[in-house]
């Protein structure tokens, strides 16, 4: 697998690119939500409102891993790093970082992240 650089816009609860439109969460009436992917957000709530950002990193390490996306410690490297940055656990992460991790395109929320 060659290295790509990952594209935004990203999940801002576990990373996920959102590059389709079915990847989007969406709200109550079921319009998009451009801040969250669909395993993160749907009907206008979070899908598991008591994850912790701990809870939420490991079950992606795990997914990434899982799906050969990047090795586990590299993807828990990474993962620590954005996840915190990330609208839902704190200030939102930039691109740079992303760019910076030289990983694949995350798919961490492909999983029901």
């Amino acid at each position: 697998m060659s290295p790509q650089q990952p594209l935004g816009p990203f999940c801002q609860s576990c990373s996920m690119p959102l590059a389709k439109p079915e990847d989007f969460g969406t709200s109550g009436p079921g319009y998009r939500v451009n801040a969250y992917c669909r395993f993160c957000y749907r009907d206008g709530a979070f899908t598991d409102p008591d994850v912790t950002m701990e809870q939420m990193i490991d079950r992606c390490v795990a997914i990434m891993a899982n799906r050969g996306v990047m090795p586990e410690s590299r993807a828990r490297e990474l993962l620590t790093e954005v996840i915190p940055r990330l609208a839902r656990w704190g200030e939102p992460v930039s691109q740079g970082v992303l760019a910076a991790a030289g990983g694949r395109g995350l798919t961490a929320g492909d999983d029901q992240c």
